[in-house]
């Protein structure tokens, strides 16, 4: 049996046909985020006969993210294993052909390049726009071309930036909006159609890309599946585009800080340390025990302490549990780890 008889249907898509397989069969991807947009992202990119995927992501499932999450299930919120190694283990039954690499970490303009530098293409399944700027600046100055994708409530929008073609993100979104400015998951919700949508163009844009069969989408594609709204609006490059036209990479230059963020729809503050400190956690397990309930898998640390629960990874990152009040996580974070 050929190799490309598990493909069949898809080479008999005239459009792309077994010389386009081929190209997918040997185009490597990043995946950025394996939440409701990544993993659906993931699951068809693979399906699809992608040659290589790395997926980056340092959180773990939890129970409310199952409704639109669908690499996922009620074990793996159980066993609290990272989302990039649980998506590794899964994709790698669908399709054992595929090379997966699972990375437990966060994108930082520390470890972009590292992370990126040799893909073909990077494909946007994040839910904050400080990571895509961060995406966008790198995708500019090395010349890969990402896919831009959002979703909120029952509305989503794709865009494909193609540097030195297209315009980037930043020609769509100049500057990132204050505190408040936008609409998060944690106040308009998310209904679990609209990933699925927003999934779904970026892989066919991904496909068209990587075969090299098809222009991409020109502009900016969004919908609203509850007013069964589609459009799809032309963007033109901005002459004064900080990013593509000045090169101005501000994102990728920034300077990593200590960092914090409330979790969307969660009751739960993220930290990540300036700098990534290798943690012994079997020693901290030993050292937190007389103070409160722990419990360590070998990948992460839960503690209870205080009335609030504080998971703990490798790389120092911690997501308290119980606030949305960043001053106080951090304060819970610092008494703890005296960082």
């Amino acid at each position: 049996m050929s190799e490309f008889s598990r493909y069949l249907r898809q080479i008999t898509f005239r459009e792309l046909g077994e010389d386009g397989q081929k190209r997918l069969l040997s185009a490597k991807v990043l995946l950025v985020g394996c939440g409701a947009l990544g993993s659906a992202i993931a699951i068809s990119l693979v399906r699809a006969g992608i040659g290589f995927l790395r997926i980056v992501d340092g959180d773990i499932p939890e129970l409310v993210n199952l409704h639109r999450q669908f690499l996922f299930d009620e074990q793996d919120v159980s066993k609290r294993i990272p989302k990039a190694l649980v998506a590794k283990e899964r994709l790698a039954g669908m399709n054992s052909s595929v090379k997966i690499e699972g990375v437990v970490a966060e994108l930082y303009a520390d470890n972009i390049e590292k992370l990126a530098k040799d893909v073909d293409l990077i494909l946007d399944g994040t839910d904050n726009l400080e990571t895509r700027y961060l995406i966008n600046d790198f995708s500019v100055k090395s010349r890969i071309p990402w896919i831009y994708g959002a979703v909120i409530g029952a509305s989503g929008m794709v865009m494909p930036i193609i540097p030195e073609k297209t315009p980037c993100l930043r020609c769509l979104f100049p500057n990132p909006p204050k505190p408040g400015e936008i609409p998060s998951c944690e106040t308009e919700g998310v209904l679990n159609p609209a990933p699925i949508v927003v999934s779904g163009i970026e892989v066919i844009e991904a496909i068209k890309l990587l075969s090299q069969k098809a222009e991409p989408l020109k502009g900016v594609l969004g919908f609203n599946l509850w007013n069964e709204s589609f459009s799809c609006v032309e963007l033109k490059i901005n002459p004064k585009c900080k990013t593509c036209q000045e090169k101005k990479f501000e994102f990728l230059e920034k300077k990593r800080t200590d960092w914090s963020t409330s979790l969307c729809g969660r009751n739960a503050v993220q930290i990540s340390p300036a700098e990534p400190v290798e943690l012994n956690l079997e020693e901290l397990k030993t050292r937190l025990e007389p103070i409160g309930r722990v419990y360590y898998n070998g990948y992460l640390l839960e503690a209870e302490l205080e009335g609030y629960r504080m998971i703990l990874f490798p790389d120092a990152r911690a997501i308290i549990y119980g606030t949305t009040e960043e001053a106080k996580a951090r304060g819970i974070y610092r008494r703890y780890l005296g960082k």
